[in-house]
């Protein structure tokens, strides 16, 4: 009986010994692939902000590009322009809010506490954010700007209504870019930005919503496998992707057409005053050529007293006769 328990006793501590062991290597491996963000200053009033939009969008993200982070990833919030340029490592364009430096798994963003923008800080983070895990997910390799800025607007929700007036007045004069044309987006000023952005939107979109959702994870899949975008991408699409480019460039310009350019906010009420005063000027017209007819009317049957006569002495005049 002894000895039984004493088998039993080494079996519980052999058991025990092989499950600490199996925890010893496999906790490691869970950690390195979950990611890790550190705010800094930690202390800032919206660091706590940060660390839950970062885990949101992170969530968000990750379905979108085929793979989570598995990196540490630091972001720091500016409190002044000196500072948010001393992050980056250079001068960013005055219009820029926020930056990601992929290679260095590093976000700067202005804080809002410090320097307001035009962008919310929940937009900002989740902006940032898809930079990097698009080119963690290319396995740090090149990919178009458009696809860049167009999926951290898309996944940011940065989209406004107000940005297809923006496409239809470029549409309307000529000046719509090509997509290739967005690759030299840092030397654009604020206005040329503003619409690569929304180009890069709308070319995102497209390429999510009218394929697969999933697409642009098997795409990065098999890009991480062959190192070769353009063979990739054919082979994801079933297009070269000069092709697809330039079909997207003749989609956008035949659907922004003169009817949205002239429901511009600004154009609209421009047209519609011309269009009341040429109401004006056609119903005056109208009346003055009724005028004219009564008055040739008038000069062809010239009024006289003669129905006086008629009514008022017919039966005088029938009697005398």
């Amino acid at each position: 009986m002894t000895a039984k328990r004493l088998i039993f006793a080494k079996a519980q501590i052999i058991t025990l010994g092989f499950l600490i062991c199996a925890t010893a290597i496999v906790a490691p491996s869970r950690a390195f692939g979950e990611p890790r963000f550190i705010v800094l200053p930690a202390d800032d009033i919206y660091a706590d902000s940060a660390r839950y939009y970062l885990d949101f969008f992170h969530a968000r993200i990750a379905p979108i590009v085929g793979q989570p982070l598995d990196t540490t990833i630091t972001v720091f919030l500016a409190s002044s322009e000196e500072e948010f340029n001393r992050y980056a490592g250079f001068q960013p364009p005055d219009w820029g809010a926020g930056l990601a430096l992929l290679d260095e798994n590093r976000i700067v963003i202005k804080s809002p506490k410090y320097l307001p923008v035009n962008k919310s800080f929940r937009e900002l983070i989740g902006h940032e954010l898809a930079h990097v895990m698009l080119h963690q997910a290319a396995d740090r390799r090149w990919l178009p700007r458009w696809i860049h800025e167009g999926l951290a607007m898309y996944v940011s929700g940065e989209w406004r209504i107000g940005q297809d007036i923006l496409v239809a007045r470029v549409v309307w004069t000529g000046r719509l870019m090509n997509l290739t044309e967005l690759e030299d987006l840092t030397t654009f000023n604020g206005a040329e930005a503003q619409l690569a952005y929304t180009e890069s939107y709308l070319a995102i979109s497209r390429l999510l919503k009218r394929t697969d959702p999933l697409v642009l994870s098997d795409l990065l899949a098999l890009y991480r496998e062959n190192k070769d975008f353009h063979r990739s991408w054919k082979a994801t699409l079933g297009v070269d992707y000069g092709t697809w480019a330039a079909n997207w460039y003749s989609s956008v310009s035949h659907q922004y057409h003169l009817f949205i350019f002239v429901f511009d906010s600004e154009v609209f009420w421009i047209v519609l005053t011309i269009g009341f005063i040429l109401l004006i000027i056609i119903k005056k017209r109208q009346n003055a050529r009724v005028r004219r007819r009564w008055k040739r009317d008038e000069m062809l049957h010239p009024p006289d007293d003669n129905y006086k006569k008629y009514f008022d002495g017919y039966y005088d005049e029938e009697n005398k006769a």
